[in-house]
């Protein structure tokens, strides 16, 4: 990954750092220096400060390797401080550079914790040994211990707020693996939902070709037995046989490859749908649920809707109660079924919760799109319809699903016999 600065490596940015840090120096202490003449006080002289000055400079080589090598990154910064120092002594005049300070940030960031409290005393105590052997000779103990005992300030300081930046980010990383798992698993739910979904689908399916074949065969043996009475009456049979076929064909060729739990419990059950829809509407009531249900002239046995179709009207209204119960319970649900010429219109809407809902999100409102309205989804997708879910103006809850009407039984192989 490449930074701001065009490089991609952590050697090359620790290149770029030192470079940095070298010219920063090597412009700051001469006019530090000259800002100290100006102001009166005691100055090395120019040739000093251009010693001290480039001495300055080599300390911060080293932090080229400060991410490589972090523990001689500071022990060599630690040694070179000495010869600051030293060449400061002369004048009694105490230097510091940024070196100190950013090797021992590293060696705190980078290192164990026990590492890092080994490593940096160990710094301290290299350039208190290397400052006494420097200023004893040349009387500046004084000067020589108080700039120790900052450098230690220093060393301590840096190290400790590396190692709080190292500590965050790990909790940082840490988090972000967690929500990576947590999304993960959340997909791994969907996926499952989705297969048991696609599962019950193959189920009802089964039972649905199963129904319409045993009804197919049925009008076959009557069809026969009209062929010589009433042909007429034998070839609308014939064609309504071919119809039934056909959208059983479809309804198989639409879910090929949909693998079916033989174990499963709803093995066996009628297949729902609309016509059975106050059945489901009695259930809920049972368990406190205040629905009502409206249906438009003509669905009191059904819609008109392809034997898949009916089944995914049935299992959204289903969907559709029991998210309700869960997130606004207590709150009166409306059923409505209207049927126009092409499409069905099944909407379920709740009003909000006259309390907070046990999960404690917003009353009659769900936060994001779960597992079951996902289910819902792929059922409706899969028949050729629509599926909007949201919450109403009133802070209620709708969903509203919209699914193509079949066509009656025979309807279009009649259109077809009279277009030839």
């Amino acid at each position: 990954m490449t930074t701001t600065t065009g490089t991609a490596s952590p050697a090359a940015r620790d290149a770029v750092l030192t470079a940095a840090v070298a010219a920063l120096t090597a412009v700051a202490l001469p006019a530090v220096v000259l800002l100290g003449a100006a102001s009166g006080e005691t100055v090395p002289g120019t040739g000093a400060t251009a010693v001290l000055t480039a001495v300055c400079v080599v300390q911060c080589l080293p932090l080229v390797v400060r991410r490589s090598r972090p523990v001689a990154c500071l022990l060599l910064v630690a040694a070179l401080q000495v010869a600051v120092v030293a060449a400061a002594s002369p004048d009694d005049v105490g230097a510091r550079g940024a070196a100190p300070l950013l090797a021992a940030y590293a060696v705190g960031s980078l290192l164990p914790e026990r590492r890092a409290a080994r490593v940096v005393p160990a710094a301290v105590l290299l350039e208190l040994v290397g400052t006494l052997a420097v200023t004893v000779p040349t009387g500046g103990v004084g000067t020589g211990l108080v700039g120790v005992v900052g450098g230690a300030v220093t060393y301590v300081a840096a190290a400790l707020v590396g190692a709080h930046v190292a500590t965050r980010r790990r909790y940082a990383e840490l988090e972000r693996r967690r929500a990576a798992e947590a999304v993960a698993a959340q997909e791994d739910r969907v996926r499952s939902a989705v297969a048991e979904v696609r599962a019950g689908m193959a189920r009802e399916l089964h039972d649905i070709a199963a129904h319409h074949l045993s009804a197919m065969v049925v009008q076959a043996t009557a069809a026969s037995r009209l062929v010589e009475r009433d042909p007429a009456a034998a070839r609308e049979g014939l064609l309504a046989i071919r119809a039934q076929g056909r959208r059983t064909l479809e309804d198989l060729r639409m879910l090929v490859g949909v693998l079916r739990d033989p174990d499963s419990a709803e093995d066996g059950a009628p297949v729902p749908g609309l016509g059975v829809l106050d059945g489901l509407v009695e259930q809920a009531r049972t368990l406190g649920d205040d629905v009502v249900v409206r249906r438009a002239q003509g669905t009191e046995h059904g819609a008109g809707l392809a034997p898949l179709a009916d089944v995914t009207a049935y299992r959204a209204v289903q969907e559709a109660l029991s998210n309700a119960r869960q997130h606004a319970p207590g709150a009166p649900v409306v059923v409505d079924v209207a049927r126009g010429d092409e499409r069905v219109v099944v909407t379920v809407e709740n009003e909000p919760a006259p309390a907070p809902p046990p999960d404690g999100g917003p009353a009659g409102r769900r936060a994001g799109e779960g597992v079951g309205l996902l289910g819902m989804r792929e059922r409706v997708q899969l028949v050729g319809g629509r599926l909007d879910v949201g919450p109403t103006p009133a802070g209620g809850w709708r969903v509203r699903v919209e699914l193509p009407v079949d066509a009656p039984a025979g309807e279009h192989e009649r259109e077809q016999e009279g277009e030839r």
